[in-house]
């Protein structure tokens, strides 16, 4: 029998009274269902809430393509498949409600916060577990990314999941729980291909331990089995489903080998910088511009251009991985096509539970340090999968790229440790240890400091406030809504005058309006920012044209014309060849005359 005041080793059941853990499972459940509510009716008012943008409208569109035509496209697979699929199956069920999306997602997240709940109790007590819950319900990017139309939200119940699932098969007696890790760890792969790493470290780690644990070489192999056979069930007919849209036998995202190169290459802040639209339009373009034939062989063009860059410029490529680490530590949310501290501007709530001041950023900024001292003086407490995880899975985010949107994962797993942490200073207060209590204090401001120092990095200084009122104004311009659209353009411009793209999508909307001088004007400015850009001339050319201005008109679209022709873009090379030619027609009519 143990004495009272043993600390409980992680795996004992927990020592409390029948009935009272779910009841505090189901309080900090409600209290992350009711604050992500708030903050779903708050969030309501932004622009981008009933306008998806970028990737959520590149997930939107995907689901409903697969809802209205029953097939899977080729683009389906460009990213994880899981997220649109489930979007998928959503809109079936509810005639297509992004609502029903977003509340099943907020239902999700609270869920996670209760799970963060019972492992905390697991590995410590239930003091240790209740602070872990409270941070995860109230931990504001979880609650940003839980109602946003990402896959962020599933990534980071996956991480808690896996968590569970192998600290439950290495002290399972059924091969049950090695099955549920096969399935679910396929489901995590095929949300976010950054998980395989952690699982193929786990796998060999639990094959280790079972050994040690001298369980019987027949039972390991058939639970070995089980995993792998329930990661194939999941991963197998993805990668069938691939195939046969795009041509490859793959499960992970078809976006891996741009995404690696976009994070590893000696222009790597330009790189990390373009931004949707015809930047990026040209990036993923350039391969074919090389003579790529396929998509395959454009995957290809990146992935030697990233290894041809890892061996001949190793000690920039080390450099690169120093300053990733730097940005993945950072106490700010690094934005990638989303930014979080926009979004504050709409919600009073999030505005309370994400900030910055100066080069610190809340919360991670705290939760980082508090969990650093947790994982220190508890350390024997922590298993082994726990560990593997955080350091594991933030390896694999490094290799490609840093945003705050990738690491999000992690928070689930460090609020335990960090619940330690905050504990550690309640029990110094409580013994009267202020010595130690002090230098606890000193370890958490001295991380804090380091985790702020670094930066402010290139992806902080961009306007991203301007970039999503031009992007919903695009949105809208596809969608014939053009008093909203230009309302939203001009929004962008009057906080980022320069911007170049809201210029020349202003201006394609004005001449759909048939106000070409003012069109003209507007394209003029977004050739001036992006003076290669053959697209902006052939739109220029066309609205000079109506404006009746043929021989400038007709010098942009030669000029046009041989950009198309050096980016092989047929379709465009055709539509100003057709124009030309209609102006030569008129030229000997109008000699004659």
């Amino acid at each position: 029998m143990k004495a009272k005041g043993t600390k409980k080793t992680h795996g004992a059941k927990p020592r409390t009274p029948r009935g009272e853990v779910p009841w505090i499972a189901l309080c900090i459940f409600a209290l992350a269902l009711l604050v992500r509510l708030v903050y779903l009716v708050q969030i309501s008012k932004s622009p981008a809430y009933g306008v998806l943008i970028i990737d959520s409208a590149t997930y939107d569109g995907h689901a409903r393509l697969l809802v209205s035509e029953g097939v899977f496209s080729q683009r389906f697979f460009w990213q994880g498949f899981f997220y649109p699929f489930f979007l998928a199956v959503v809109y079936f069920l509810t005639h297509g409600s992004i609502l029903a999306a977003r509340l099943i997602q907020i239902g999700l997240g609270s869920l996670l916060c209760a799970g963060v709940f019972r492992l905390g109790e697991r590995l410590f007590d239930r003091r240790t577990g209740i602070v872990a819950g409270m941070i995860a319900a109230l931990y504001g990017p979880l609650i940003y990314f839980d109602v946003e139309i990402l896959d962020t939200g599933f990534s980071a119940v996956w991480a808690l999941v896996l968590v569970l699932l192998i600290l439950r098969a290495r002290k399972a007696r059924r091969l049950w729980p090695a099955l549920l890790l096969g399935v679910c760890g396929g489901l995590s792969v095929t949300t976010r291909g950054t998980f395989l790493p952690f699982l193929v470290v786990s796998f060999v780690w639990l094959i280790i331990v079972w050994r040690r644990s001298r369980v019987r070489g027949t039972i390991i192999a058939a639970r070995a089995g089980l995993i792998f056979a329930g990661f194939l069930a999941v991963a197998m007919p993805v990668a069938a489903l691939c195939h046969r849209a795009a041509g490859d036998f793959n499960f992970l995202a078809e976006a891996g080998p741009i995404n690696l190169f976009i994070g590893n290459n000696p222009n790597r802040d330009e790189t990390i910088m373009i931004r949707p639209g015809s930047e990026w339009r040209e990036l993923t373009r350039m391969p074919m511009v090389k003579g790529s034939q396929s998509d395959s062989e454009d995957r290809g063009v990146f992935t030697r251009l990233f290894l041809d860059y890892v061996k001949t410029r190793p000690g920039d490529y080390m450099r690169g991985l120093g300053e990733k680490t730097a940005q993945f530590v950072s106490s700010r949310e690094l934005p990638r096509n989303d930014d979080l501290y926009v979004a504050r501007r709409y919600s009073r709530l999030l505005s309370l539970l994400a900030w910055k001041a100066g080069s610190f950023g809340f919360p991670f900024g705290l939760l980082l340090p508090l969990a650093i001292v947790g994982l220190v003086r508890c350390r024997r407490c922590f298993p082994a999968p726990l560990f593997l995880f955080l350091f594991v899975y933030p390896a694999a985010i490094i290799a490609v790229f840093v945003t705050g949107r990738y690491r999000i994962p992690l928070v689930p797993i460090l609020a335990i440790p960090a619940a330690a942490g905050v504990l550690t200073f309640i029990d110094f207060s409580r013994a009267r240890r202020w010595a130690a209590a002090l230098g606890a204090a000193a370890a958490v401001c001295v991380i804090a400091a380091l985790a702020s120092a670094a930066g402010p990095f290139v992806v902080e200084r961009y306007n991203y406030e301007a970039e999503m009122h031009r992007i919903v104004g695009f949105e809208l311009m596809k969608q014939n809504r053009a008093d909203a659209a230009l309302a939203e353009l001009s929004e962008a411009l009057r906080l980022d005058p320069a911007n170049g793209e809201a210029h020349k999508y202003l201006g394609l909307l004005l001449s759909q309006e048939r106000r070409h001088a003012e069109a003209a004007a507007h394209l003029r400015s977004a050739l001036k920012a992006e003076p290669d850009s053959y697209l902006i001339r052939y739109y220029l050319g066309i609205t000079l044209l109506n404006l009746g201005e043929t021989g400038e008109a007709r010098d942009l679209l030669l000029r046009s014309r041989a950009g198309a022709a050096a980016a092989r873009e047929e379709k465009l090379l055709a539509e100003i060849d057709k124009v030309l030619s209609s102006l030569e027609d008129k030229q000997p009519r109008n000699n004659s005359k």
